[in-house]
């Protein structure tokens, strides 16, 4: 019989329940948690159900898996990295807004490397070097440098359309960057690099006039954050190829 009866989404009432257990030291740092199997029995409910709260859990840094090994609990409480953005909901609203994003941005930056002046090379120039020698850890220091890099692509198309539809859905794109930033910097070891590396690769086609080498460019790097996000909630990656 199911320990669940509240109303709501079952995922999110697993996620409260298991959250409650990891806070009383029910489940220890670094013990493993139950299995899916055993969590499904125990909650009466489905594995995709279980399957999205330990998703949730993993993101907001609660639990840690191992690969053939279980579900363990972060041996770091999540809570002192100031993590809330933890909902199944959460994730898809990511990925919604880099599907957005994937449209405008190849368009916008396809448009930068045709029409870009030397003031507006500077500038994403200028936005990239921020970027890369910032030398912080708070996520949305890192997520605003990173939104004003994408910023200077968009004003660099001459068509202020596309500067004022950044900014007009900022507080959505900021969402999804300050969780890239706080997951990278809670997971990934050099991840920022990574992405400054993705970033050189667009200012790179930029500079030299290649539209199709900058579309490539951003298509490639904002793809790969989404299907990170996918393989999170065990979807398929986008197959999508850029023309």
């Amino acid at each position: 019989m199911s320990i669940i009866t509240q109303r709501g989404n079952l995922a999110e009432i697993v996620v409260a329940k298991l959250s409650e257990r990891i806070d009383s030291g029910l489940y220890a740092p670094g013990e493993k948690i139950p299995s899916s199997a055993q969590l499904c029995e125990e909650f009466g409910v489905s594995r995709t159900v279980v399957r999205e709260a330990l998703t949730s859990l993993k993101v907001g840094g609660r639990v840690t898996a191992r690969q053939g090994a279980g579900v363990f609990v972060s041996e770091k409480d999540a809570k002192t990295l100031n993590f809330e953005i933890s909902r199944v909901e959460d994730i898809r609203s990511a990925m919604q807004i880099l599907e957005l994003r994937l449209g405008v941005e190849m368009q916008a930056a396809a448009l930068a490397a045709t029409r870009r002046t030397p003031e507006a090379l500077a500038g994403i120039a200028r936005a990239y070097d921020h970027l890369e020698t910032l030398q912080t850890e708070d996520a949305e220091v890192e997520a605003r440098a990173d939104f004003d890099f994408h910023l200077a692509i968009a004003r660099a198309t001459r068509n202020p359309h596309f500067p004022s539809f950044l900014e007009a859905v900022m507080e959505s794109i900021n969402f999804e960057l300050v969780l890239k930033h706080r997951e990278s910097s809670r997971a990934y070891q050099g991840y920022l690099k990574k992405i400054n590396k993705e970033h050189a690769a667009i200012l790179s086609a930029i500079t030299q006039g290649d539209a199709k080498g900058a579309k490539n460019a951003i298509a490639a790097h904002l793809e790969e954050s989404l299907n990170r996000y996918r393989a999170l909630l065990d979807e398929p990656a986008s197959s999508e190829t850029v023309e």
